[in-house]
């Protein structure tokens, strides 16, 4: 069972998109290591994800190895590359340049070190 204060990261060729409930917190360049601070993904909800009954939200499928991100913007469905990994966070070390709406993520989770990787 997954941990309250888990995230998801997905990793695609050029970028890892970090998802909490169901939202990208954070997009980073797998070759530069740097934090992008204005994404399109970011603050996004995967598509397929609806508002259960106490507002938050919950997935109708997350995608999979070999399948694209797709983020709604609006009325629009915008797509990333394939995902090559997912893997499940719990504590991340952050950069002075991370967007605001990443150090809010990270701040409101309960400290830990645990890894997981599916």
């Amino acid at each position: 069972m997954r941990r309250p204060s888990a995230y998801r990261v997905f990793l695609t060729r050029k970028s890892e998109y970090h998802v909490r409930e169901h939202v990208c917190f954070g997009v980073r360049d797998r070759r530069t290591g740097l934090w992008h601070s204005a994404h399109w993904a970011l603050g996004r909800p995967l598509a397929g994800s609806i508002a259960d009954a106490r507002g938050g939200l919950c997935s109708l499928g997350v995608p999979g190895v070999n399948e694209p991100l797709c983020f709604m913007i609006g009325e629009q469905h915008h797509y990333t590359s394939a995902v090559i990994s997912i893997e499940e966070r719990e504590q991340m070390e952050l950069p002075g340049n991370v967007s605001a709406l990443l150090r809010r993520e990270v701040a409101r989770r309960p400290a830990g070190n645990i890894r997981e990787t599916y």
